[in-house]
């Protein structure tokens, strides 16, 4: 019970913590202390459940304080969802269990619509679908509230255009948020009300619609569309052409029908409205192939600043409001961005993020919306799929090199003190394995002296990994090759170290990747973040 105790009390500290930064005007700062709480304490998602529930307005509690539980239940959501893309059964059934509490509450009457609403958007935002029992009991919900609901619904959906100052941007993504757990016919039935009402702004959201996350959402919008192609307008048909190729390559067809149809209704194309990044910053790559790009564009006499994040894919995307310089120092302190950074060139930022849409389609999603509003925030982007052949960007590095470099002792050298080149203290903590295979293999070895089950997983299971590895060494040298001159970076002994990986070299002989192999038994011998799971 102490150890219960304890951990609650950590939950309402950083909820306080929070709710404090929220009351003064600053964005939530992440520190050490609450990426390990988050890394540790997993099944807190009750606790800051049922702290939410405490503050929803319904409740009378302290709504930035209800907000602090909030941040981190979506917090806590998120470090599962990334085990459970790694593969970790625990994390996959917690969050089964979570989602199962939630909807057993509300069908007893102990959470209402509102906390279900914000259970909603906090797994929307965490990128994890909701259970057929959530989907049901906020099913239930809806109809119990039905008599709350205004019977125009013209009316309804007028105020909260209203609410969202008329953009559709803002609205998409409240709709997105509350809608989450609404079964997916009554979000393509949204969709596609959307699109066939009488409000202009209601289709231009229509339109943005044919980025949500539901392939069935995408189709049932696009097919409601296709009926009022004359009433789109060129903002509408310019979105259309930009968003195109970001859907996956078999649903392409069902926006040329509409883009051939708007033109054929005469409607003009609009051109991008003025805007400019004035700085990119691009961050290193983490060893969950992680980046985050932070764009500050000027808008009148303040700063707007923009967010991109590549997990490989393009995982999300996001523009916020003017803010003024103060504003925008703060948020930037507060960003998270862990890693190091540098100010990146346009053109890097673009191939970064044709190669995230390539392998976004690829796997059949749509890109998120915020990636459009990005662009259009930026003055335009003509963003279109193009993987990165890595293997020949490691060639023009490797050409680039000065011949002294290439020579087979220097080379040699080179991956001799791989694991001390300058730059890499900070990013190379990031980097080391980890899924459930690897955690029994190293438990299974926990008896082995550290070095040699180092070389052991060196010659077996990230043996088999090297072209991730070479992959991950040439991003990061790319990365580091736009730094200015005077940070003297080591790209071009990353691009030796990526070369002999990928060339099939004694992973043993280079220290980085021993490196590697020891964090890799650090972090899973034992594995504590799912100790607290109770």
């Amino acid at each position: 019970m102490k150890k219960a105790a304890a951990t609650t009390t950590a939950t309402d500290r950083h909820a306080r913590k929070i709710a404090l930064a929220i009351a003064k005007g600053r964005p939530p700062a992440f520190s050490s202390d609450l990426d390990q709480y988050l890394d540790e304490c997993p099944g807190e998602i009750f606790a800051a459940l049922d702290g939410a529930s405490r503050h929803t307005p319904s409740e009378g509690g302290d709504p930035s304080l209800g907000f602090g539980y909030l941040f981190l239940l979506q917090a806590l959501l998120e470090r599962l969802r990334y085990r459970t893309d790694l593969g970790y059964a625990d994390a996959a059934e917690l969050i089964m269990t979570f989602q199962a509490e939630v909807a057993a509450r509300a069908e007893a009457g102990q959470i209402d619509g509102h906390v279900l609403s914000y259970v909603s958007g906090a797994l929307q935002q965490s990128g994890i679908p909701a259970s057929p029992e959530l989907v049901a009991a906020s099913a239930k919900q809806l109809v119990d509230d039905k008599d709350e609901l205004s019977a125009d619904i013209a009316d309804a959906l007028q105020g909260l255009l209203q609410a969202c100052g008329d953009d559709p941007f803002a609205l998409v993504a409240a709709l997105a948020e509350s809608g989450h757990a609404m079964p997916e016919d009554a979000r393509c039935a949204l969709g596609s009300g959307l699109a066939l009402g009488a409000l202009p702004a209601a289709r231009a959201a229509a339109v943005l619609f044919l980025l949500d996350s539901s392939a069935a959402v995408r189709r049932a919008t696009a097919a409601a569309l296709t009926q009022v192609v004359s009433s789109l307008s060129p903002v509408d048909l310019r979105r259309l052409i930009a968003m195109r190729n970001w859907r996956p390559k078999d649903e392409c067809a069902e926006l040329d029908t509409i883009i051939r149809s708007a033109r054929t209704a005469g409607i003009a194309y609009a051109g991008w409205e003025a805007g400019s990044a004035e700085t990119i910053i691009g961050t290193a790559v983490d060893g969950a192939a992680t980046q985050a790009f932070l764009l500050i564009s000027p808008a009148g006499h303040k700063k707007r600043i923009s967010s991109i994040l590549t997990k490989g894919h393009i995982a999300d995307a996001f523009s916020g409001e003017p803010e003024t310089k103060r504003q925008i120092e703060l948020a930037m302190a507060s960003a998270g961005m862990n890693l190091p950074s540098y100010a990146v060139s346009r053109s890097y930022l673009d191939r970064m993020l044709s190669h995230g849409l390539a392998l976004t389609t690829d796997r059949g999603d749509a890109s998120p919306l915020g990636l459009l509003q990005v662009a259009e925030t930026i003055g335009g982007a003509e963003w279109q799929p193009a993987l990165i052949d890595f293997g020949k960007a490691l060639s023009g590095m490797v050409a680039d090199l000065p011949k002294t470099m290439q020579d087979s002792k220097a080379v040699a050298a080179v991956l001799r003190r791989s694991d001390q080149l300058a730059g890499l203290e900070v990013i190379e903590l990031s980097w080391f394995e980890e899924d459930p295979e690897l955690a029994e293999m190293v438990a299974r070895g926990r008896g082995r002296a550290r070095p040699k089950l180092a070389s052991y997983l060196l010659q077996s299971f990230i043996a088999r990994r090297r072209e991730k590895w070479a992959e991950l060494l040439v991003r990061t040298a790319l990365w580091m090759r736009e730094a200015p001159a005077e940070a003297d970076s080591c790209w071009r002994e990353l691009a030796i170290v990526a070369k002999a990986i990928a060339d099939g070299g004694d992973l043993s002989e280079i220290r980085l990747m021993h490196g590697v192999a020891t964090r890799t038994i650090a972090a899973l011998a034992p594995d504590r973040r799912m100790a607290n799971l109770s």
